[in-house]
């Protein structure tokens, strides 16, 4: 497991040294750009960024009511809004019950920080860089051209040597003795800056980072909220870019499924409601609006006469047709409402006539000739078949 923190060297934030630990590895350090965190982290299982002290304000603050959220802030806040030069709008506010402490930084700058990291596949901690100085007594913290002060009440600052005496002064005027702060710097910039000073200590950042660690509220510090995304979820599970490219389309599929399906249900249902106007605007062509279409069918159908059922006596009539099989037979027609059939024939020879009479000789059942012409080929004309399907 490897363990870095981050140290910023400029207030633009745009170059870091990243100190990184590792059992059994010699610390390694290096320096590159804030924007190129994720390609020089990769390895990192845990990443602490020191965010510079001097971008904070802090304030010691007791929530009584338990306030959360806009409210709290805005409670907070407004005990020191004349000495803000920021709106409090644009601050991103912060709250530790564990140590009472309100802070707050410009949101573009938190805000830039966390979009740089958010992706990045490891436990991530943003403090701010003065809590590396764990004591609870005021303490100077000095390494190469900085220094970082830290106080009882767990707000800090932060700076550039060249205007640390400036700020020891003002600390000075405003009851604090600096003479009583513990003071943690090698020996060459202790004589330099502190040559009187009593309570010394020599470390060096390596000490307070792994003296951080083994604190244990360390990790209850965090402003670091992560909001997830795909990109996270891709770096966090190692997919290649096929296996994000189908994961993509996948989830593409799903969401765009549901919309297809009701598309073409919408439009099974336009073209079933245009078919059903059409039918009705064939009954009444002045139709212009369904609203009840059982009842509307009711209505339009209502005038229409009743068809005449076909019971199966009526099919009796079927078995005369195998009487009047013949070639002078042009034409046979069926009436069920007179209960009859009529045949066309043409040169019909006088025999035959009267085979068709002796085969329909039957009860109920009587042969109309009068239609009937006779001439020299034959006879002309119709023959009625009456019958009784009773």
């Amino acid at each position: 497991m490897i363990t870095s923190f981050i140290h910023f060297q400029d207030l633009h934030l745009r170059s870091i040294e990243a100190h990184s630990y590792q059992d059994g590895i010699k610390p390694r350090t290096d320096v590159f750009k804030f924007s190129e965190i994720s390609n020089n982290l990769a390895d990192s299982s845990n990443i602490f960024i020191m965010i510079p002290s001097q971008l904070f304000g802090f304030m010691k603050y007791e929530n009584h009511l338990g306030h959360k959220g806009e409210i709290l802030k805005a409670n907070a806040l407004i005990q020191v809004e004349e000495q803000l030069i920021s709106d409090i709008s644009s601050l991103h506010f912060f709250y530790n019950a564990d140590l009472q402490l309100a802070s707050w930084i410009e949101s573009n700058i938190f805000e830039t920080i966390a979009q740089n990291i958010n992706e990045l596949d490891a436990e991530v901690t943003i403090i701010p860089e003065h809590f590396l100085l764990q004591g609870q007594e005021e303490t100077i913290f000095i390494r190469d051209n900085t220094f970082i002060v830290s106080f009882a009440n767990h707000s800090g600052f932060g700076g550039n040597l060249e205007i640390l005496h400036d700020y020891l002064d003002a600390l000075d005027s405003n009851t604090l003795n600096v003479s009583d702060f513990l003071l943690i710097a090698d020996a060459t910039s202790a004589a330099k800056y502190f040559p009187q000073h009593q309570k010394t200590e020599q470390k060096y950042l390596p000490d307070l980072h792994r003296g951080f660690l083994q604190h244990e509220t360390a990790s209850s510090w965090n402003l670091f909220q992560r909001k997830w995304s795909f990109r996270f979820l891709k770096s966090k599970i190692k997919l290649s870019s096929i296996e994000s490219s189908l994961i993509a389309v996948s989830v593409l599929i799903i969401l765009i499924a549901p919309l297809m399906i009701n598309a073409v249900l919408a439009a099974s249902i336009t073209s079933y409601q245009e078919s059903t106007m059409k039918v009705f605007r064939q009954l009444n062509p002045g139709l212009t609006r369904l609203v009840n279409p059982k009842a509307q069918i009711d209505d339009l159908t209502r005038d229409i006469p009743t068809q005449i059922a076909v019971v199966p006596k009526n099919l009796a009539a079927l078995a005369y047709i195998e009487t009047l099989a013949d070639e002078s037979i042009k034409r046979i027609e069926f009436d069920l409402v007179n209960k009859n059939v009529k045949a066309t024939v043409e040169r019909l020879p006088s025999y035959k006539l009267d085979l068709i009479k002796a085969g329909l000789k039957t009860n109920n059942l009587t042969v109309n000739v009068k239609d009937l012409v006779e001439s020299f080929d034959g006879f002309h004309g119709l023959i009625v078949i009456n019958y009784d399907a009773e």
